[in-house]
């Protein structure tokens, strides 16, 4: 709320200018006070800055705290140059080691034709005119957590009217493709377990009905209930025979298991032979994913080594977050060296007392700690003078990683772990309700108070210009009053 210093109606500008002059010096206790609350402002700005870069180190903390999964846990997997069969990778569960991989086969889906028809001519037509409509079931692989050989079976029923094979074919192909997607629609089935369909022309005056399943290996095979007049024999599409020029069947051998399939992928391993229904393999070797790419039968070797670069990445990021909360506390705390400006929350004891907290907690000797491995330094970690922290010797950090991981993670996040005393520290700080929500809840209390304070004084202020102006308007009436009445005086006596 401002306080009006304009012209005064009435008034003459020698009473004007003292009214401004006379407000200008009352009025310096607001000006006081509006300074005061720009001071709390921009010291809730600061805590407010603070609070975003503790949160920054409090996340990374965290990371380093995780006991489900701690970042010096990672693996890389990574096959030798030039290895074109196949690619690798792997999680915290994977052991260290080395391997030998050669792909004999990928696995690929199952594919079905029937024989091969002349177009033109009428032996299916015959078929259903002489039988009528056709109804027969296909199963397809449909896996779940709990059962993974889980099957489910889509009746299809054909009525067809074409006068031609290669259009009954077309009808058949109409009917598989219209029951299918009603099971994907009415939630029995997904997109990806859906098979496909189509009808092939060998030649310009052949055609063949093309059966083929989205999944791969044994387990995504198709299988057959024929009709009751066993148009699926009469397609020969659900023979057990590999299918060729003329005949219908199997376009790759399916076999009676996972063993005997060549839908399903095989490769060797150390040695020995393994057979996967897919091209991903994930529980060959626990916590490594082979992707098979190629059947090159060509040996190729990869390794499980602990993630040095990821460890490493990781300690950056902790040093990194750090030395802001560092470097911040050392600027807004301390006297400037240069020219003896004090920092803007060098008068509080509880920011200049975290700092050096967070300096202790960083550098002291972690307690139960293996000799060689119980502070920082040990792993390359240095502080500076000023607190901040550095990484001058990687070497040191991916010699831990590599070679006693177990110590190294209890120096981040054992009970008196680095990361650990220093997380409680900040969460005291950092965390909803702690000491900076309430440091800025006392901040917006002062601010209200002295906004009051100010509301008070405009109001005071405008009573006493209001008041000026009156008593102003009162000596000039007066005066007027006496300078008429010298004139009235002088006329009579002169």
């Amino acid at each position: 709320m401002g306080t009006s210093v304009g012209p005064s109606a009435g008034l003459s500008p020698k009473y004007q200018r003292l009214i401004q002059r006379t407000l200008r010096i009352e009025r310096q206790p607001k000006l006081e006070l509006q300074n005061e609350r720009q001071q709390k402002k921009n010291t809730k700005s600061l805590v407010s800055d603070l609070d975003g870069k503790l949160s920054s180190l409090q996340s990374q903390l965290s990371t380093l705290t995780d006991t489900t999964s701690s970042p010096f846990d990672g693996r890389n997997a990574s096959a030798a140059e030039g290895t074109e069969g196949f690619s690798v990778s792997a999680d915290e569960t994977a052991s260290t080691g080395s391997y030998s991989l050669a792909v004999n086969r990928l696995a690929s889906e199952d594919g079905r034709v029937s024989q091969t028809f002349d177009a033109d001519k009428s032996n299916l037509s015959d078929f259903f005119t002489n039988n009528g409509a056709q109804t027969f079931s296909v199963d397809v692989s449909t896996p779940t957590d709990s059962n993974p050989d889980a099957r489910t079976s889509i009746d299809v029923t054909v009525d067809s009217d074409g006068t031609n094979n290669k259009e009954v074919l077309s009808d058949i192909q109409s009917a598989i493709d219209s029951a299918f997607q009603s099971a994907v629609d009415d939630g029995t089935l997904s997109a990806d377990q859906r098979p496909s369909a189509s009808v092939i022309n060998p030649t310009s005056g052949t055609a063949r009905l093309s059966l083929r399943s989205q999944q791969t290996g044994y387990q995504g095979r198709l299988s057959f209930s024929d009709s009751s007049n066993n148009l699926l024999s009469e397609l020969q599409v659900n023979a057990d025979q590999i299918a060729n020029d003329t005949q219908g069947g199997e376009i790759t051998e399916v076999g009676t298991d996972e063993a005997s399939s060549k839908l399903t992928s095989e490769f060797e391993l150390n040695g020995l032979t393994f057979t996967r229904n897919s091209n991903e393999v994930t529980d060959a070797v626990d916590g490594v994913t082979m992707n098979l790419e190629e059947a090159n039968g060509t040996a190729s070797s990869f390794e499980v080594t602990a993630d040095e670069e990821g460890a490493q990445s990781v300690v950056e990021n902790f040093v990194d977050r750090v030395n802001e909360v560092i470097t911040f506390l050392n600027e807004k705390t301390n006297v400037n060296p240069e020219n003896g400006e004090r920092g803007e929350l060098a008068d509080d004891s509880t920011f200049r007392r975290l700092s050096r907290q967070l300096r202790t907690d960083a550098t002291r000797p972690v307690e139960g700690q293996p000799e060689g491995l119980n502070t920082l330094a040990d792993i390359g970690i240095e502080a500076n003078r000023d607190g901040t922290l550095k990484l001058t010797d990687e070497d040191a950090l991916r010699t831990a990683v590599r070679e006693n991981q177990g110590a190294l993670k209890d120096l981040f996040d054992g009970p008196d772990g680095v990361a650990t005393r220093m997380k409680e520290r900040v969460d005291q700080y950092a965390d909803t309700g702690g000491l900076l929500d309430s440091r800025q809840d006392s901040i917006d209390s002062s601010i209200d108070r002295i906004d009051d304070r100010i509301n008070g004084l405009d109001k005071r202020l405008q009573r006493r210009e209001q008041q000026l102006r009156e008593q102003y308007a009162e000596v000039e009436s007066t005066i007027r009053s006496l300078a008429s009445q010298q004139q009235s005086i002088s006329q009579r006596l002169f």
